[in-house]
């Protein structure tokens, strides 16, 4: 859905479905009471009658005759106005749009009456992120598809500049992600390594990238015995794909970011055997390579100022008979050895090889992204991802980034005991050390391989896959794409400098 800004009163706005944000005192702010003078009071009369008091999430549609606009739709967006209530506000507005079949919808920003943190490009951003986000369907296998709308028009006043670009950037923000919940929503037999790979080269040839993919026998020639091991059990050719984005301004870039993402595009858990039920939903194990892709693929358009490594370690975790065995030794890139004593903790595995490689690269800091621990979900539940990091200022800025995009990123601690529990009897490490503090040590593990270099990890199990519709009104089932707009936020130029 195309997303466009308009600074035209919200009573004279041509449109199917005109959205307004009503406050919890339920009381008509300055853009709705213009509104409700042009309809005669018919809001305020429907707001009283039907005891509407603009609790979060509640709505009331009213149909408008003689009016630029056919419908309007009061959103309760509940007491203060920031950018993510303005997100999830828009999002409700989306929704409602798609099941009357609206096809353009006005959606008016609160920015005066309702205060809060933010400004008027913060929330605009916010708007247009919250209807795009909203409208995903992932229906291209249905044969009954149902129409979506157009457009979304975004009202408020001020800087027109400032106004427009934050538009824009929500359009390439919700394009991103929305290209990661495809990804992740695709099965198993579409989405393997070397489709990914494809998508890798697709982008690199588009944005002027270097791409290079390393396959089974060169990933061995070169110590990557972590990610062989856990590819060994597939028929599908694994995939090490490597994105090289350089601003364009080229040397001047001031520092490399390596973002890596857990890429296992089906996991059966190995010998160590998932449950029938465990497996129905693990076409989505290879969410964060979906995420880091899908952020590379704006880096271009977004005019990043930093040189990014996109590292995705791709490959199904099947059973043959190569399968690696629980109790197999192998060494990974990096020159340590480990005794993997789980393979259905096989994320960890792929990634130490790929931090590996990032701090062979000389990078200036490492983020990766994967699926990794059920322990996570049970400590944060489904929508907040854990975040594990060797340096503070940098764990720091990608809390802010996540706060800025909406998306829910909480820190849990990396003391030097998960790391402990981590070393093996016979080797350096042991991929797995039971239940306990399951997704800190996990980190812990793949953290031994970013040595000295700044490193942070997201455990992105519990939102990369939704499976109801208890979250956020801008999340749909299936893939979220949880991660890309954290990733992009962090890594878009700062206006001014």
């Amino acid at each position: 859905m195309r997303a466009t800004f308009a600074d035209t009163l919200p009573h004279d706005t041509v449109c199917d479905l005109l959205a307004l944000a009503v406050p919890e005192s339920g009381t008509l702010d300055r853009n709705a009471s213009a509104v409700d003078k042009h309809l005669g009071g018919r809001l305020a009369g429907a707001v009283g009658a039907d005891g509407f008091t603009g609790k979060r999430g509640r709505t009331l549609l009213l149909h408008a005759l003689d009016a630029p606009f056919r419908r309007v739709l009061l959103v309760g967006i509940g007491r203060g106005a920031d950018p993510e209530t303005v997100r999830r506000f828009a999002a409700v507005a989306a929704r409602q749009a798609r099941d009357i079949h609206a096809k353009r919808v006005a959606v008016t920003v609160p920015l005066d009456e309702a205060g809060g943190a933010g400004g008027a490009a913060d929330r605009v951003r916010a708007a247009a992120e919250g209807a795009g986000l909203a409208a995903y369907r992932f229906d291209r296998y249905r044969t009954d598809e149902d129409p979506e709308p157009d457009e979304t028009v975004v009202l408020a006043r001020g800087d027109r500049a400032a106004l427009t670009r934050a538009v824009h950037l929500a359009e390439i923000t919700v394009a991103a992600t929305c290209r990661a919940r495809d990804l992740v929503n695709e099965p198993a037999n579409v989405a393997t390594p070397t489709a990914l790979a494809d998508l890798a080269r697709e982008i690199a040839a588009r944005d002027g990238m270097a791409c290079r993919v390393i396959d089974l026998d060169e990933a061995r020639q070169m110590g990557m015995g972590l990610f062989a091991a856990v590819a060994a059990g597939s028929e599908q050719p694994p995939k090490f794909i490597v994105l090289d984005y350089r601003p364009a301004s080229g040397a001047g870039a001031s520092r490399t970011v390596a973002l890596a993402g857990k890429g296992i595009t089906f996991d059966s858990g190995g010998y160590s055997i998932k449950t029938a039920s465990g497996m129905a939903t693990m076409k989505s194990d290879m969410a964060g390579a979906a995420a880091v892709l899908a952020a590379m693929g704006a880096l271009k358009e977004l005019a990043v100022p930093v040189r990014v490594l996109g590292i995705v370690a791709a490959t199904e975790n099947m059973i043959n008979g190569r399968a690696t065995r629980p109790g197999d030794v192998v060494r990974g890139l990096g020159g340590k050895t480990v005794e993997i004593n789980n393979t259905d903790a096989e994320g960890r595995l792929v990634l130490g090889d790929a931090v590996a490689f990032a701090v062979r690269e000389g990078v200036d800091e490492i983020i990766d992204l994967a699926t990794l621990t059920g322990a996570a979900v049970i400590a944060l539940g489904d929508h907040t991802a854990g975040l594990m990091s060797n340096d503070q200022p940098l764990a720091d800025r990608l809390l802010g980034a996540a706060k800025a995009s909406g998306e829910q990123l909480w820190q849990l601690p990396m003391y030097d005991e998960f790391a402990e529990a981590m070393r093996g009897e016979i080797t350096d490490l042991k991929n797995s050390a039971g239940r306990e503090a399951g997704a800190e040590r996990g980190a812990a593990f793949i953290g031994t391989f970013a040595g000295t270099t700044p490193w942070a990890h997201l455990d992105i199990a519990g939102p990369a896959f939704s499976e109801d519709r208890k979250g956020p009104p801008y999340v749909p089932l299936g893939g979220t794409g949880y991660g890309v707009r954290t990733l992009l936020r962090y890594l878009e130029p700062v206006p001014g400098k």
